[in-house]
Order: structure tokens, then C-alpha cells, then sequence
């Protein structure tokens, strides 16, 4: 089973900002967009990434997959991963960016555009989502909350942490391998985002997973690739693994072969295979 890893996307719909557009915490957004992230991100890097998701059976997406939740760049969003398929070949969790504004979640814009890569037609929107594929379940987590003005923290809630962990701890009683995904990240990071950005309840999810046998976490948030691993009760490693932005550079995708209980990664950078 080749399970790929996407994350923070960032796409922007040119000419999509409006005057209208420019309230609240969106202004901020607005001038970070022209002034740097738009520099940094592009659709062609998205587009090279997707093509080397393809290549994998199933592909996770991150979150963040907008700058600032609006109706184009989730269009935009939808468009370029569309080559990944949908319900079957596609598991897509939010990042704060989807959720940036009350209106962008008042309309449930992520998931008018994205709900069908979490839940079938007709199943309760409920969280945490459980997907399983061939000796492998999926748990998808929501992190995003709405903020104030230059935050960008998550938190995921007593409720969501402890259905997950019950979620894993029936998966390994099958003999499955089990990958954990949301966005927020589980390392810590500078002191600016360990203020404002980081997952509020990180160190209980962590302990949960740990607990009930997580093999693999795949995050986002941080936009640069990280790894590290830490041993289960069980004697077993928990890898926690970020691509990085998949919009940055050439474009950044891994690529999870997973064969029973262990997986081998591939690194992707501009459509080609790295390691």
C-alpha cells in the first residue's frame, strides 16, 4: 500500500481578493499573501506534487490548503487535486487557513469543496473520520479553531483525542497499520509560534497515540519536513512526519510504502522521486 502525503497548499485564485473581502482578521492575511507567501507559493509546485501523489494509492492532505478561505481558492484547491480522485483515493482534513474567517466556516466552505474525501454519501459529519483501506485505517483529525488576529492555533478536545484513540486501539487489535492525520503540528517550534500557532492540547494527543499503538502521524503547519520518532509502551515506534509545503520550490510530496508493520518513505521534489 504507497499511501502519499500532501500539505499546505496555500493556493491563491488571482484576482479573487475584494475590497469586501478586507475585514477582520482577513486584512492581515491579505498583506502577508502580497507581500511574501505569494512570492513563495505557486500553482505549478501544487501541480507537480499532485502529479507524484498520483503515483501512490491513496493521498492525505494536510490542511491549508487556501490563504484565506475564500470561495475561489477553494475552487482552486479542488482543481488541482482533482487528478487525486475522490472518497476512495482521497482523505483531505483542514488547516487554519480553511477555516480563517466566520464566514468561511459559517458557509462550511472546506466542506462543501472537500467533505466528500472525509465522509461517504449520506454518513453523520462527525469527527473524528475513519477510513480503512487495504491493512491500513486512516484516523482524520479537525484542529482548527477560529482566532483572533495573528493566531493561527488548534485544539482538538477531550471528546475528539479519546474516540481517536479508541479508533486505533480496535485498528491494532485487527492487525492493521494505523496512520493519524490533521494539521497542526506536534513538534515545538520558535517561540512566536509556540505563542501564537501551536495545537493547545498537542501534549495529551501525543500520550493518547503513544498509548493506543499509532504507527504514523502525518501533520502539517510547519512548512518545512520534519520527522521524529518516539517508542511506544508497546516497544513499537510512532513516527510524526511533515512533507512540508507542497507549494514551496519545485513541490514537495512524500510517499508512504507501507508492507504489513513497517514502510520505507519516498521523497518527491518537482515531480521526481529524490530518495
Amino acid at each position: 500500500m504507497r499511501i502519499a502525503h500532501l500539505s499546505d497548499l496555500h493556493l491563491h485564485a488571482e484576482g479573487s481578493l475584494g475590497l469586501r473581502d478586507l475585514f477582520g482578521r482577513r486584512i492581515f492575511g491579505a498583506a502577508n499573501l502580497l507581500l511574501r507567501r505569494g512570492k513563495l507559493h505557486t500553482v505549478a509546485a501544487a501541480m507537480a506534487a499532485v502529479e507524484a501523489a498520483r503515483t501512490a494509492d491513496h493521498c492525505i492532505v494536510t490542511g491549508d490548503l487556501t490563504n484565506l478561505a475564500l470561495e475561489a481558492e477553494f475552487a482552486l484547491a479542488a482543481r488541482v487535486l482533482g487528478p487525486l480522485g475522490g472518497y476512495d483515493r482521497l482523505t483531505v482534513v483542514p488547516g487554519n487557513h480553511d477555516y480563517y474567517t466566520p464566514d468561511a466556516v459559517r458557509s462550511s466552505r472546506f466542506e462543501r469543496h472537500f467533505g466528500h474525501t472525509l465522509w461517504s454519501e449520506g454518513a453523520d459529519r462527525v469527527w473524528p473520520v475513519v477510513k480503512d483501506l487495504e491493512g491500513v485505517r486512516i484516523v482524520a483529525l479537525c484542529s482548527p479553531r477560529l482566532c483572533p488576529p495573528m493566531f493561527s492555533y488548534g485544539k482538538l478536545g477531550q471528546a475528539q483525542v479519546e474516540a481517536a484513540a479508541r479508533l486505533l486501539a480496535d485498528a491494532r487489535a485487527q492487525g492493521r497499520f494505523t496512520i493519524v492525520a490533521l494539521h497542526h503540528n506536534l513538534h515545538r517550534r520558535g517561540v512566536v509560534n509556540e505563542l501564537t500557532g501551536r495545537l493547545l492540547d498537542r501534549d495529551q494527543l501525543r500520550a493518547a497515540m503513544l498509548e493506543a499503538g499509532a504507527d504514523l502521524i502525518l501533520q502539517g503547519h510547519d512548512h518545512r519536513p520534519r520527522t521524529f520518532d518516539s517508542r511506544r509502551p508497546d516497544g513499537g515506534t510512532m513516527r510524526v512526519a511533515g512533507a512540508g509545503s507542497a507549494s514551496l520550490g519545485p513541490g514537495c510530496a512524500d510517499i508512504y510504502v507501507i508492507t504489513g508493520s513497517s514502510f520505507t518513505v519516498e521523497r518527491w521534489k518537482g515531480g521526481q522521486l529524490t530518495r
